[in-house]
C-alpha cells in the first residue's frame, strides 16, 4: 500500500483507492503515520481525533476506528497493532510520501555536499513531485495544522534549494515566473526574495531586481518595523554597484518537439510520481513504459511526464508516433522512425546511412554524451522500439504501447487503468463546465460509469455535453444507456472509441480475433481457460494462452488469477464482432468462413 500525507490523505492499494471511512478515522491513520513504526499513545490519538473535549466513550470509538481502518486494509490489516500503552503502524518509508520526501531531500544535500549538483537537483525535483497540494489537507484539527506548516516550511525550503541550483547551473529566466508567485505567497520570506532578485539580475532586469527588494523593504518596515536582514542588504548593494556578473549562459537548448499539454490533464498523480523518480543509478538507460487498453490517457500521461521532466535533458525533446495502433495507417517502420529521429535531431538527410544496422547506429552516435528526451508513442510491440532505443544513460526514453512490452530489458513500466469514480467525475466537470454539472453530481456519476470511466469517452461525453448548450445530463445519460448505440454516441470528430477498440481487434493475430469474437457471444461476466477451451474447440493450454495474449494486449482484463473479464465498452465492441461473423455465417456460410479462419490462423 502507499500513503499519501503530502496533500490530502490518501492511501492506495494496488492502484485502487482504499476507503477509509469517515473524518475521525482518517486523523487517526494520519497520527499514526506521522510516527510510523513507532508507538502513539492513545491520550495523544484522542487529541487527534477530536477537535475538543473526548467523550466519555472516546477510548471505545478509539478501538472501534483502529477496526474500521484494519478492515480497509484487507490483507494487510496485520500492519496496525496494539502496542502497549498505543497503537503502532508497521510501513516501509518509502510507501508513505512524507517520509519519502524527508528521504530524498537528506539525499539531495549529501549529492550536493559531494558535489554533485545535478543529482542533488534530481533529488529535490522527485521529493516536491510528491506534493499534491497542502499537507494534510481537510484534517481541520490544531495537532495537524503544527504538523503540516512545518511539511510547508520544508517544501519551501527544498524549492529555494532547487532554485538556488538551477540559478548556480545558469538558468534564469526561466525561472522568474516561479519566483515571482513565490514571492507573492510569501512575501515576507527574504531568502525567496533573495532568488527573484538573482534571476531577474542575471536576466538584465537590473531595475526589476533592486525594485523587488525595495517592495519587500518597504513591506518590512510597514508590517513588523523592521529592515532587511544582512544578507539580502549585501545582495542589493552589489546589485547596485553592478559587483555581479548580470548574466550567466544558459544552456542552449535543444530543438523540442513535445505536443502541448492540454489543459484538461486529470487525475494519474500516483503514476506521475512513480515515473518521475524511476531513474536507475550508474549508466543505464532509463527506459519508462506506460502500457495500456486504447483510450486510457497513455499518450496524455506521457506528454505530461515529458513536460514535467523536460528541463533536465537540455539537448533536445523528440517524440514520435510509431502508428502501432493507429486507424488507417500501418504502424511505422523501424528504419522510417529512425530517419525521423535523426532529422528531428539536426543531422542532414544526405548523412543518414541506407543500411538498417548503420541507421540505429548512428542514431545511437548523435545521442551518445546529449541529455535528451525522447517519447517513443503508440509503440506495437518490443521489436518496433528496439532499434530506436540510444545506448547510454544520459537519455530519457518514455515509450506508450497498447501491449505490455515484456520483451525490453531494463524497463521501468506501468500499466494503467481506467480512471476511479471520482477523477473520471473530475475530468467530465473540467471539460463540461462546473456550471450546468455542480448540481447533478449523481447523475454525472452515472454518465461516467456508462462511459466505463474510461478517459476517451469520458472527454468525448463531456466534449458533446458542452456544445450542446440545449442538452441536460438526463438526455446525455438516456442515450448512452442503451447499449446497442453507446459506442456510436462516444464519437467526435476524428475521436472515437470504436474506431480505437477497431483497430486494436484489428491488430490481433487471427487466432486472438476469433477469440475475441467468441467472448463477445459468452454471456457470462467472466471466464476461465476451460471455458474458453469449450468455445473454440481447442485444447485448454491453446486457449489459456491466447486468454494471456489477449490480457497482454489490454482486451481483457484480471480480477484474479486465472479469470477474465472484457470492460464493459470492449465488451460491446466484442458482441458486434460476434453479430457481424454470425452475419457473414449466413451470407457465406460455415464451411467458407471456417476455411478462411484455418487459413488466418496458420499464418497469423
Amino acid at each position: 500500500m502507499y500513503f499519501e500525507l503530502l496533500g490530502t490523505l490518501r492511501v492506495q492499494r494496488d492502484g485502487e483507492r482504499v476507503d477509509l471511512g469517515g473524518l475521525r478515522q482518517q486523523r487517526l491513520l494520519a497520527m499514526l503515520l506521522l510516527s510510523a513504526n513507532r508507538v502513539v499513545g492513545a491520550d495523544r490519538l484522542l487529541e487527534a481525533m477530536w477537535d475538543g473535549e473526548p467523550p466519555v466513550t472516546a477510548r471505545r470509538q478509539l478501538h472501534n476506528a483502529v477496526a474500521a481502518l484494519r478492515r480497509s486494509f484487507g490483507t494487510a490489516k496485520h500492519i496496525l497493532v496494539k502496542d502497549g500503552p498505543g497503537y503502532r503502524i508497521t510501513v516501509d518509508p518509502q510507501d508513505v510520501d512524507a517520509h519519502r520526501f524527508t528521504r530524498m531531500v537528506a539525499a539531495a544535500s549529501a549529492a550536493a555536499s559531494a558535489g554533485r549538483a545535478t543529482a542533488a537537483a534530481e533529488h529535490l525535483e522527485a521529493a516536491l513531485a510528491l506534493w499534491t497540494g497542502p499537507a494534510l489537507s481537510g484534517l481541520n484539527n490544531p495537532v495537524f495544522e503544527i504538523v503540516a506548516a512545518r511539511f510547508e516550511e520544508n517544501r519551501l525550503t527544498a524549492t529555494e534549494r532547487l532554485i538556488g541550483l538551477r540559478l548556480d547551473g545558469g538558468e534564469a529566466s526561466a525561472l522568474v515566473p516561479q519566483l515571482g508567485e513565490l514571492v507573492s505567497r510569501h512575501p515576507l520570506r527574504e531568502g525567496t526574495r533573495k532568488l527573484l532578485m538573482l534571476a531577474l539580475h542575471r536576466c538584465g532586469r537590473t531595475a526589476d531586481a533592486l525594485n523587488a527588494y525595495e517592495q519587500g523593504r518597504r513591506m518590512l518596515r510597514d508590517e513588523l518595523g523592521v529592515d532587511p536582514g544582512a544578507s539580502i542588504r549585501e545582495l542589493y548593494e552589489r546589485i547596485l554597484r553592478d559587483d555581479l556578473p548580470k548574466r550567466r549562459p544558459e544552456p542552449a537548448p535543444g530543438r523540442s518537439f513535445l505536443p502541448y499539454d492540454t489543459a484538461h490533464f486529470t487525475g494519474r498523480a500516483e503514476e506521475l510520481r512513480f515515473l518521475s523518480v524511476s531513474r536507475p543509478a550508474g549508466t543505464a538507460l532509463s527506459i519508462l513504459a506506460i502500457d495500456g487498453m486504447g483510450g486510457v490517457g497513455k499518450t496524455t500521461l506521457a506528454v505530461r511526464l515529458a513536460h514535467q521532466l523536460a528541463h533536465r535533458f537540455p539537448d533536445g525533446h523528440l517524440y514520435i508516433d510509431l502508428h502501432g495502433h493507429t486507424a488507417g495507417q500501418e504502424p511505422l517502420d523501424p528504419d522510417a522512425a529512425l530517419e525521423r529521429l535523426l532529422l528531428d535531431f539536426g543531422l542532414a538527410p544526405d548523412r543518414i546511412p541506407r543500411d538498417s544496422r548503420q541507421r540505429a547506429a548512428r542514431w545511437r552516435a548523435e545521442v551518445a554524451e546529449r541529455r535528451v528526451l525522447v517519447v517513443l508513442d503508440n509503440a506495437l510491440d518490443a521489436r518496433q522500439v528496439r532499434p530506436l532505443l540510444p545506448g547510454t544513460g544520459k537519455a530519457q526514453v518514455i515509450i506508450t504501447s497498447r501491449r505490455r512490452l515484456a520483451g525490453l530489458d531494463g524497463v521501468t513500466s506501468r500499466s494503467l487503468d481506467v480512471f476511479p469514480p471520482p477523477d473520471a467525475a473530475a475530468l467530465f466537470t473540467r471539460i463540461a463546465g462546473p456550471e450546468r454539472t455542480a448540481a447533478w453530481p449523481d447523475v454525472v456519476a452515472e454518465v461516467v460509469a456508462l462511459c466505463g470511466h474510461l478517459p476517451l469517452a469520458v472527454a468525448i461525453a463531456a466534449c458533446r455535453f458542452h456544445n450542446r448548450p440545449a442538452w441536460s445530463l438526463d438526455d446525455l445519460a438516456f442515450r448512452l444507456r442503451d447499449r446497442g448505440t453507446r459506442l456510436a454516441e462516444l464519437s467526435l470528430e476524428d475521436r472515437s472509441v470504436e474506431a480505437r477498440l477497431e483497430v486494436s481487434y484489428e491488430r490481433l493475430p487471427a487466432g486472438q480475433r476469433r477469440l475475441f469474437r467468441a467472448l463477445g457471444a459468452f454471456d457470462g461476466e467472466e471466464l476461465d481457460a476451460a471455458d474458453a477451451a469449450l468455445l473454440l474447440g481447442q485444447p485448454v493450454p491453446e486457449a489459456e494462452r491466447l486468454l494471456e495474449e489477449l490480457f497482454d494486449a489490454h482486451v481483457l482484463r484480471q480480477r484474479a488469477a486465472g479469470r477474465y473479464h472484457f470492460h464493459d465498452l470492449v465488451r460491446e465492441h466484442a458482441r458486434a464482432k460476434a453479430e457481424e461473423h454470425a452475419t457473414l455465417l449466413t451470407t457465406f456460410g460455415r464451411t467458407t468462413l471456417h476455411a478462411v479462419d484455418e487459413l488466418e490462423c496458420s499464418v497469423g
